[in-house]
């Protein structure tokens, strides 16, 4: 094996995916993380051992571990990438052109920030958003983006949260249902309606069955449709049956007349909706900008 030079350095790439390697003990896991292949990630880490001469990781059939020379050199690499990515961003918050990445969970994309993001312009010209809509948690830490909007119960270890909203659980079914199955004159009758279940969140229906008491013990016996998560219960909400919406998110649905809400809202929850950022971002204008704005924005609600 070759060994590389004392004056020449590994790239920035093969350190990148050596830190994600050594966070996730996983090469499948540090692919996803890093949005390349397994394959790729296992080259790059055998290109870097090839470099250095150092065998950086034990690989055993099921599992990964670092050897005693790569958990060293793993913890002083991250230290430095760390220090290089906080660099970056003060220089960029102190003399770059002001442009915030931000990641959203759908629902308050497309009924909250989309509808007003002219709005937004008009009175910020300055500041550029770039919008992300994922359900899950992407990667602020590795500077996948400068903020988060996400669903969720504190702490996110590492960064910084503030509360935008708290919200509550509604029941949302298509117009004219209520009338239908005479929802209004017997709740209970809600046991006959079809309902949207969400694969991500298996039992939210029995929670709120127990949390409402509206059946009364009685059980549920209406069809039930399943789709994958959350934005798809809601699109589905409008054809298909019952979903369990997050109040008062989806009230523009509501007050729009695509879909209709027989009971008042349960809750509040436990889990809430939350700016979440590192800490470095914390006092900067264009954070505080955009938070406050579609706090207003959601607030209003």
């Amino acid at each position: 094996m070759k060994r590389q030079s004392q004056r020449d350095l590994p790239t920035l790439n093969l350190l990148r995916t050596f830190e994600a390697a050594g966070q996730q003990l996983s090469f499948k896991l540090a692919a996803e993380q890093l949005c390349i292949t397994p394959s790729a990630v296992s080259q790059q880490i055998q290109l870097l051992e090839s470099q250095l001469g150092v065998d950086l990781f034990r690989r055993h059939n099921r599992s990964l571990t670092l050897t005693a020379a790569g958990e060293e050199y793993w913890q002083k690499v991250c230290r430095q990438l760390a220090g290089l990515r906080a660099a970056t961003t003060e220089l960029y918050q102190q003399h770059g052109h002001q442009r915030l990445r931000v990641s959203v969970m759908p629902p308050v994309a497309n009924r909250v920030i989309f509808p007003h993001l002219a709005e937004f312009r008009q009175q910020q010209p300055d500041l550029e958003l770039h919008i992300e809509t994922a359900l899950g948690y992407t990667d602020l830490q590795q500077g996948k983006a400068d903020i988060a909007i996400r669903f969720g119960s504190p702490p996110w270890p590492g960064l910084v949260h503030e509360k935008l909203l708290d919200v509550s659980v509604q029941l949302v079914c298509p117009p004219g249902f209520s009338q239908q199955y005479h929802l209004q004159e017997n709740p209970a009758n809600i046991r006959h309606v079809p309902r949207i279940a969400m694969n991500d969140r298996p039992g939210s229906w029995q929670q709120w069955f127990e949390q409402t008491g509206i059946c009364q013990g009685q059980a549920a016996d209406g069809p039930v449709f399943h789709v994958d998560d959350y934005p798809a219960a809601i699109q589905a909400a409008e054809n298909l049956g019952a979903a369990l919406a997050l109040y008062p998110v989806e009230n523009p649905l509501i007050q729009s007349g695509r879909l209709e809400s027989p009971f008042p809202p349960a809750g509040p929850m436990n889990d809430a909706i939350y700016a979440v950022y590192p800490a470095v971002w914390q006092q900067h204008p264009s954070v505080r900008t955009f938070t406050g704005w579609l706090r207003d924005l959601l607030q209003a609600l």
